[in-house]
């Protein structure tokens, strides 16, 4: 299992530069999103003659390009900003190719609406995931989707549902276990009950793993904390993850600031290396 970080967890950083900071920091993959990890205009990383080098600067230092990040409403209700969502994840899908990354992932939008409204909008998220695979299946990439729980895609059951409505291998999920848990299912039994649903509902649909930790405070939101300082059963969940599938990515994601070799050294730890 390899160990990442999210690329912007670093602030805004030339590609060289973020290059290195991730490798001196023990990380060997990174998940990239260009709008957050490198400085404005993100247009500018978008040209084949960008990507090459920023492609190059990676590989240079052995870092694995497992998933390109592109923060999309991908359930909006406003017609115009689901078009131009589209537009954006498609634009990603083709530079994913170029860049050889595995994945372009996207999370589902937040969900505040009344419950009768989640299958008008399961729709029009499922309208906007064939939108994208058909891209990818033209390209050659793949789509990742990240279920949230208070996101439109909110549970294990909806994910499988949308994997067999779209039909398609290009399309994956990203799991990070810690957004699907809720207040009620902190309990470690509780978190292993959540992993065994996800894993035997789209196990073999897993793309790459998202690792955080925190606690739910007094207003019942989720507030980060550094890793083994939060609810996260971590340490049982990655090696059961790992013996699953020993290829995926596992990607810290909200590095707690100036402990990035510490908690890198902690998730080598945890699944047993």
């Amino acid at each position: 299992m390899r160990i990442g970080m999210r690329g912007h967890d670093f602030g805004r950083l030339c590609p060289q530069e973020l290059a290195r900071r991730i490798a001196e920091a023990g990380f060997c993959a990174t998940q990239l999103a260009f709008t957050k990890a490198f400085p404005p205009p993100a247009e500018q990383y978008m040209t084949p003659e960008a990507i090459a080098d920023i492609r190059a600067a990676f590989e240079a230092r052995d870092i694995a390009l497992p998933i390109m990040g592109c923060y999309v409403s991908a359930s909006d209700r406003d017609p115009q900003r689901l078009a131009d969502a589209k537009a954006a994840f498609a634009r990603c899908l083709r530079a994913s190719v170029r860049l050889g990354a595995d994945c372009v992932g996207t999370e589902t939008t937040h969900f505040t609406f009344p419950e009768s409204e989640r299958e008008a909008a399961y729709q029009r998220l499922l309208d906007f995931v064939k939108s994208a695979v058909a891209v990818a299946e033209q390209c050659g990439a793949r789509v990742g989707i990240e279920p949230v729980s208070y996101h439109t895609l909110n549970t294990p059951e909806m994910t499988r549902r949308l994997l067999d409505d779209v039909g398609s291998d290009h399309l994956g999920v990203v799991l990070d276990l810690a957004n699907l848990v809720t207040r009620e299912t902190t309990a470690p039994q509780a978190q292993r009950k959540l992993l065994d649903r996800a894993l035997s509902l789209f196990g073999d649909r897993i793309l790459v793993l998202h690792v955080k930790d925190g606690v739910f405070g007094s207003e019942g939101k989720w507030e980060n904390r550094p890793l083994g300082q939060g609810v996260m059963d971590w340490a049982n969940l990655l090696p059961e993850l790992r013996a699953h599938n020993d290829d995926l990515c596992a990607l810290r994601e909200d590095v707690w600031p100036g402990m990035a070799r510490e908690e890198c050294a902690l998730l080598h730890r945890w699944i047993g290396e």
